[in-house]
């Protein structure tokens, strides 16, 4: 085991300053008080980790504690004994909060952590991981009712202009991953890109699962990024790359807890008719940028669409698609929405509304494009102002 010393070594981080993500900030903050774990989650390289950092500036630094366990240094100690020693380093007689980062890392870390939770009442925990079920199947109903999460994604159009005067454009082409935002380098952004693309496949998917072959699953993952907005089955997918459908659901749903792609399902007010076959889900990646460094040609509707549906996952709307004789693209609360890339409407959007109407009454009509010019069959509103964060 480490000695104590080792440990603050390790711990001992000079935390680089950074641009603060204050909503994120502001609403982790106003549940620091509370004794529910924290939970921040989101694809690796989001900025979780600057999030933790800005949060612990907040705080009392004399007993706040921020431990990332991929460093390499705790690779042959990844067990709850490491735990132990590091709650070992707090003053009991005040409140301490501990910071621990990438921690699914460590097997059975949720029962050590409800052991600490209800037997402490000086320590808060907020811990952070890379993939949508950082609580186990097997253990995550030992945290039930105990933490509160929350998922950071790749900057939004809004938090973007804060870190760069970059237009419009480039946010739709490379996307929000911070530090790839703020290189003005054209081909070493790409090479960010292509690095993260390769860190998520291999950390957050191939070391958790070890796979036989992993190559299928890079075509799996290859498909995606190239194919943003795509609708297809299990059995298609498994068709296409040859692999058994089976396997194509389980590696759909390995890509999916990595935050590399989420799914859109077809609505319907009926649950028998939203999951059959016939009405395959649409999947998305989280973020443009992913999309353009897998992709030999650029493709500005794809691109458009995409980031329509990373601003409406952000924003927790339960969106869906509808199809039938026509499509339309996004169906949430009461809204239906084409996203178009240009500025003249083609007709089949507006007879898509139309046949839509048919069938389901009292749903605002609106239009994604470039700008907004006067249409009087449907609501227009430019991309710029679509993307804009909702007031809180």
């Amino acid at each position: 085991m480490l000695t104590k010393e080792e440990l603050k070594e390790i711990m001992n981080i000079d935390f680089p300053s950074s641009i603060p993500r204050q909503k994120y900030v502001e609403k982790i903050l106003s549940w620091i008080n509370r004794k529910e774990i924290i939970i921040i989650k989101g694809i690796r390289r989001s900025g979780k980790t600057h999030i933790m950092y800005q949060l612990m500036r907040k705080l009392p630094k004399s007993n706040t504690f921020y431990v990332n366990f991929d460093d390499f240094r705790f690779d042959k100690y990844l067990n709850t004994d490491l735990l132990e020693e590091i709650l070992n380093l707090r003053n009991p007689k005040k409140k301490a909060y501990f910071f621990l980062d990438e921690i699914q890392r460590i097997k059975g870390f949720e029962k050590w952590l409800r052991t600490h939770y209800d037997r402490e009442t000086n320590v808060k925990f907020i811990i952070g991981g890379s993939t949508i079920s950082l609580l186990s199947k097997d253990m995550g109903t030992v945290l039930t009712g105990r933490n509160i999460s929350f998922t950071v994604y790749p900057l939004s159009y809004e938090e973007f202009k804060q870190f760069t005067n970059k237009p419009l454009s480039n946010f739709l082409e490379f996307g929000g991953f911070p530090e790839a935002v703020l290189e003005n380098n054209e081909v070493r952004k790409r090479e960010l890109l292509e690095q993260y693309t390769s860190d998520i496949i291999a950390r957050d998917i191939l070391d958790k699962y070890k796979l036989d072959n992993p190559m299928q699953l890079k075509a799996l993952i290859k498909f995606f990024l190239v194919n943003p907005g795509v609708r297809i089955s299990a059995n298609r997918l498994a068709s296409q790359l040859g692999i058994h459908k089976d396997t194509a659901q389980k590696y759909i749903s390995y890509v999916i807890d990595s935050f590399l792609i989420f799914e859109v399902p077809f609505f319907s007010y009926s649950a028998k008719t939203k999951y059959i076959a016939s009405r395959a889900p649409k999947y998305y990646i989280i973020d443009n940028g992913l999309h353009t460094i897998a992709s030999i040609k650029k493709n500005q509707s794809k691109l458009y669409e995409n980031a329509a549906a990373i601003h409406l996952k952000r924003n927790k709307k339960e969106i869906m698609y509808w199809l039938d004789e026509a499509e339309i693209d996004f169906i949430y609360e009461k809204t239906a929405i084409q996203i178009t890339s240009t500025d003249k409407i083609p007709k089949r959007e507006i007879e898509a509304f139309t046949k839509f109407e048919k069938r389901h009454k009292g749903f605002e009509k609106l239009i994604v494009n470039p700008s907004n010019k006067a249409n009087n069959e449907v609501n227009l509103i430019p991309i710029k102002e679509f993307l804009k964060e909702p007031k809180s």
